[in-house]
């Protein structure tokens, strides 16, 4: 299951392309997206972008030295999906660009052969201030490259779905509440994880509480930002090992806060004449 950002009316989409992708595989992945060369703005991400973007954060064996990732980005209403990316997944995708401080993004990121991923995320977050001619925030653009790092880590010891759950829930609970305590942001670390049954070490709990207590001390549009967590959250909480009660609770929880979203961004348009926002869950 994908996660649904809200629209931005009057922008373009902007396609991310590998740089070390052949013509064809170009043609392909533009095959892909539904899109022709000349009804889009093209940017190419080579491996200089990827290091520049993730060196920090991201081993350089998990970079690689080329570049074939590919990414759609446009301020529209659709999904959040993924095609032969195995580190970052949708829902990673999802949670990662809230941090950043996005709250209106389509996204399709995809490759013609299996990847990590890497080289789409960087896209990503380029191809967005392209399409929607607004410059993201340095410091939240770096903490969500950490996060989509920590994240993935943990998923290679826990699995995607039990990381992205820990992860996006603890995010949810500590800027809903607006908590900065460290030793606070700790416990919730601690808490939730026993929860989904995952087992981390002091190290990693006191890297997830550091990251979240930095997240936390960023300014958010709650409600949109929660909309997008919610249903994140209901997306993986199946197979993070949630029960069937649970799930039924997530997914409530996710609608409640995607029409509360709606509500907001309606009473918006009214005061300023803008574009209409949904939000939508869909199935790849």
């Amino acid at each position: 299951a994908c996660c649904v950002m809200p629209a931005m009316a009057d922008s373009r989409k902007v396609v991310t392309l590998g740089a070390d992708l052949t013509q064809d595989q170009q043609n392909t992945m533009l095959k892909y997206f539904g899109v022709s060369a000349d009804s889009v703005d093209i940017i190419y991400i080579n491996n200089n972008d990827e290091r520049e973007h993730l060196g920090s954060f991201v081993p350089l064996e998990q970079i690689g030295t080329k570049t074939f990732s590919c990414a759609l980005v446009a301020p529209t209403n659709i999904q959040v999906k993924t095609a032969n990316l195995s580190w970052v997944t949708c829902n990673m995708i999802a949670s990662t660009l809230s941090t950043s401080g996005v709250t209106n993004c389509q996204v399709v990121a995809a490759s013609p052969f299996e990847v990590s991923g890497t080289g789409a995320l960087t896209g990503v977050m380029m191809a967005y201030e392209t399409a929607s001619e607004i410059t993201l925030d340095e410091s939240k653009k770096e903490l969500a490259n950490e996060e989509l790092v920590t994240t993935g880590n943990l998923a290679d010891e826990v699995g995607q779905s039990k990381a992205t759950a820990v992860i996006n829930e603890t995010k949810l609970q500590v800027i809903e509440n607006n908590i900065t305590d460290i030793t606070e942001i700790t416990n919730i670390v601690n808490n939730i994880s026993n929860d989904y049954d995952v087992t981390i070490s002091d190290a990693q709990s006191e890297e997830i509480a550091s990251l979240m207590q930095k997240i936390a001390e960023q300014e958010y549009d709650i409600t949109q930002l929660k909309a997008t967590l919610e249903r994140v959250q209901a997306n993986v909480a199946g197979d993070a090992g949630a029960s069937e009660e649970e799930q039924a609770k997530a997914e409530q929880k996710a609608q409640e806060a995607e029409a509360a979203a709606a509500e907001a961004v309606q009473e918006t348009e009214s005061e300023e004449d803008g574009s209409v926002i949904s939000i939508d869950e869909s199935t790849e």
